[in-house]
């Protein structure tokens, strides 16, 4: 069945919405909703399906990203792209050197394990109840240290 004139009407006017922007999330509501438009080839007015449609097409988007939450690139950590596998177990490696190294004492390691579990520096401040600046002296020493302590046992291995 050929579309309808008010249906390729509205066609045209998703067509215009889409080439004035460069917004992603504006051109997957323009792409559903000219799926949804030719799905249901009415002969309601153009401006009407035109709203219909990108309100539709808005819901589905909306539940879709509860569904997949998306993350901001500069969000991403290495070990997390898929195509660095290796860095993955690299970074598996390097936590388990820390829990068995001897080169580490006790409260350094904590501090690199609490730093590699992902805890902020001022987090680390107050549950040890000392000044920032300290805690950041305290991480630059044990950094300085496990690197000593892991080129001369890992890397000259």
């Amino acid at each position: 069945m050929p579309l309808t004139e008010q249906a390729q009407r509205a066609l045209v006017l998703l067509t215009r919405r889409a080439d004035n922007t460069g917004d992603l999330f504006t051109l997957d509501r323009v792409d559903r909703a000219k799926d949804e438009i030719i799905r249901l080839n009415s002969s309601s007015p153009a401006p009407f399906q035109l709203r219909s449609a990108m309100a539709h097409a808005s819901a589905v988007l909306h539940e879709r990203r509860k569904l997949v939450p998306s993350m901001r690139l500069s969000e991403v950590e290495p070990q997390d792209e898929p195509e660095t596998e290796e860095m993955a177990f690299a970074a598996v490696d390097t936590y388990h050197w820390l829990q068995t190294t001897p080169s580490l004492a006790e409260p350094q390691r904590a501090l690199l394990q609490n730093l590699a579990a992902g805890l902020e520096p001022d987090a680390l401040a107050s549950r040890r109840g000392i000044p920032l600046p300290r805690m950041r002296e305290q991480i630059s020493r044990a950094r300085k240290l496990a690197r000593t302590a892991y080129a001369s046992e890992v890397v000259a291995a």
